[in-house]
């Protein structure tokens, strides 16, 4: 806009010269000076196309930035609502850790009863395999004492039969 300025108001004043009869020198000072504004004018102008390169790379640099932020905002959203979910598992998690704990305790309560149990069962089976022993060696030692008895009985019931055939014959003896 400046620039424009400059220009305008250096064609403006080399227009009211010529036409007024200015002088060479003025003329080609004048010319010097239009050459150089010209160049300054170039300048400004490459310039400007410079900056409005610079002005679409950084607005193109903004909406790529724009639709980054845009997409950085939803996975923030995503990440928000997937922290939330995980905080609720991590709830619930914790109230299954309390769970299973609780049970754990319970099952060693109930472990170390019948820990206890089994040890009282032992005992008892140490004991009645102890009794069993013990009757077992009565009734070996009452079998042999039965097996002894039998034979004095057999002895006996031989002996009686021997006393039986010799009262039949004393009986037979006297009834002749």
């Amino acid at each position: 806009m400046k620039q424009m300025r400059i220009l305008t108001g250096v064609m403006v004043l080399a227009f009211a010269l010529v036409p007024a009869g200015c002088n060479r020198n003025e003329r080609a000072s004048l010319k010097a000076t239009l050459e150089k504004t010209e160049i300054e004018r170039d300048d400004l102008k490459a310039q400007v196309n410079a900056v409005t390169k610079s002005r679409d790379q950084l607005q193109k640099q903004l909406d790529e930035l724009d639709g980054s932020r845009a997409q950085l905002q939803e996975q923030l959203v995503e990440l928000r609502s997937s922290r939330e979910e995980l905080q609720s598992q991590v709830a619930e998690l914790r109230s299954s850790r309390e769970e299973l704990q609780n049970k754990v305790a319970g099952l060693s309560e109930s472990r170390t009863a019948l820990e206890k149990k089994v040890a009282e069962l032992t005992k008892s089976r140490d004991a009645a395999v102890a009794d069993a022993q013990n009757a077992k060696g009565r009734i070996d030692a009452l079998a042999a004492q039965l097996d002894g008895e039998t034979q004095k009985v057999r002895t006996l019931e031989g002996q009686l039969k021997q006393v039986q055939t010799a009262i039949a014959e004393l009986q037979k003896k006297f009834s002749l």
